[in-house]
This record gives C-alpha cells, structure tokens and sequence, in this order.
C-alpha cells in the first residue's frame, strides 16, 4: 500500500495543478460524496502527510497554491464573521478558495481552523529542505493564520485562553 499511496499523489498533485481532493482525479460522479471538496479539517491535511517524508515535496506546491488563494477570501471572511485580523477557513474550501461556510453539517461547518492547520504543511516543507526564500514566502502566510488565532482567542473565567465558538469538525457531543 506505500507505494500505492506514493502513486495516488504522485497523479493528483503536480505541480500547476489543483491539489489534491478526497477523490482525487478520478471522481466520475456529478454529485461526487461531499461534493468532492476540499475538506480541510485533516481529510487534505491526510492526502499531504507522505509529501516530505516519501521524497515528493514537489507535489506539496499546488496546495501552497490553494492556501496562497485562500488568503484574500479568508481575510474577509475573518473580519466580516468574526471581527478578527489575520486569514482563517472553515472546514471546507473549493477550486477557487472560497473560506466561508459552506455546509449544513454544523458542528463541522462554522469550525475555523482550517487555514492554520493547512500552513503547518508550509513549516513542515521548509523543516525538510530548509530553503531559506521558501521561508520568506512561507512566514507571511502563517503569521497571517497564527494573527487569526490569536485574535480569536477569548479569556475564559480561569484566565486560560479558548476559542469561542468553539466546535469539534468529526464529532458530535
């Protein structure tokens, strides 16, 4: 199966392509199973776990580019929902890097922590290859997600700081 799995993001991750989704290329459905998004609360995050470790950092560059389209929406999105600085995305995105919600399943839906879960893959690249200009591209980016964060962040009444709202993507409770 590692090969295989080498494989599945060898072909669905070039450079100057769309990363890659939960189907991948091979979706042969109209109404593929959940729309064949970007589901970024660890489904995409999953796709790309192999990408340094196996030797293929070149197919982390068209997510690079998704999250770098993501940035504009994610901006307004953080300010018009939230009042916060910085960029942020719900659990899900698409081809054009939508970041607001965009789902009827609420306790995934209005989750805002896909944008900062996605930029730990720019650290993770530059942790492999330690390309200096990489990491000059990089840093604005995560800085940018790590400024929604932390603006995000409330007091709670024991003086520890904790996201509010606060949900759990892949549970209900």
């Amino acid at each position: 199966y590692f090969q295989f799995g080498r494989y599945l993001l060898i072909s669905c991750s070039r450079p100057g392509s769309l990363p890659a989704n939960l189907q991948g290329i091979w979706n042969q459905d109209f109404l593929p199973p959940w729309d064949s998004k970007y589901t970024i609360n660890i489904n995409t995050q999953m796709n790309y776990w192999p990408a340094e470790n196996c030797n293929l950092a070149e197919c982390h560059k068209p997510l690079f580019d998704h999250i770098e389209r993501m940035r504009e929406p994610g901006r307004r999105t953080a300010r018009v929902m939230y009042g916060c600085k910085g960029f942020m995305a719900h659990h899900n995105t698409d081809i054009w890097g939508d970041t607001a919600p965009q789902d009827i399943y609420i306790p995934a839906t209005y989750w805002p922590m896909g944008a900062a879960w996605l930029c730990l893959h720019l650290w993770e690249h530059y942790d492999f290859g330690r390309d200096k200009s990489f990491l000059q591209q990089a840093y604005p980016v995560m800085k940018e997600a790590a400024e929604f964060i932390l603006d995000y962040l409330i007091e709670d009444d024991k003086g520890r700081l904790v996201t509010c709202p606060s949900v759990s993507p892949e549970n209900t409770y």
